[in-house]
């Protein structure tokens, strides 16, 4: 074999051998910090098929049970996927909601619900929509996309609708129509 060539590979043995060990015992030492006194750590969570629930005075206001809930801490909101559960009244009746996903902030006890929502009220009602806001505390939802609200015989159709969660008083704008037993208005 050529001289040059033993050497050139020699060479380069070394040098590689320099790196690696400039690599491994280069640097400063890991600091190791006490948590509590220098640091303050938040953690966020991160569950799958578990159950949620809102309670206030004792009382409990919604539980849903989820496929995933995402906790973050910071920002203080959770996010919930592959959702079905419970709205409870304060008369007593409640409805049954689905959708595929929502948020909510932690210590509210307002969420929206976002893809394939379905509610129905036990006493009688269902709303279809997109995505839906819910006000606990004033008992309002707004209804946003595709709307659908069934109650008593008549069925409201619109872009946006803004109801009671007794379904009550309802508003809708934006290709809204109301029927009533098959005959329709247009508004």
């Amino acid at each position: 074999m050529n001289k040059k060539v033993i050497l050139a590979v020699g060479a380069g043995i070394l040098l590689t051998s320099a790196v690696i060990a400039w690599l491994l015992f280069s640097g400063d030492d890991p600091k190791k910090i006490n948590i509590g006194k220098d640091v303050t750590v938040t953690l966020n969570a991160s569950l799958t098929d578990t159950n949620v629930k809102r309670e206030q005075e004792g009382k409990l206001l919604w539980e849903f049970q989820v496929g995933q809930l995402e906790n973050d801490r910071q920002t203080k909101i959770a996010t919930l996927k592959n959702i079905t559960g419970k709205v409870y009244r304060s008369d007593g009746s409640y409805f049954d909601v689905k959708a595929d996903k929502g948020v909510t902030k932690m210590n509210s006890n307002d969420f929206t619900l976002e893809g394939n929502v379905v509610s129905v009220l036990n006493t009688g009602g269902r709303l279809q929509a997109d995505k839906i806001n819910y006000k606990q505390k004033q008992g309002n939802i707004t209804a946003t996309g595709k709307v659908r609200i069934e109650k008593d015989g008549w069925t409201v159709y619109g872009d946006r609708v803004e109801t009671t969660d007794k379904f009550q008083s309802i508003k809708a704008k934006g290709n809204a129509r109301v029927e009533r037993d098959g005959e329709a208005s247009e508004k």
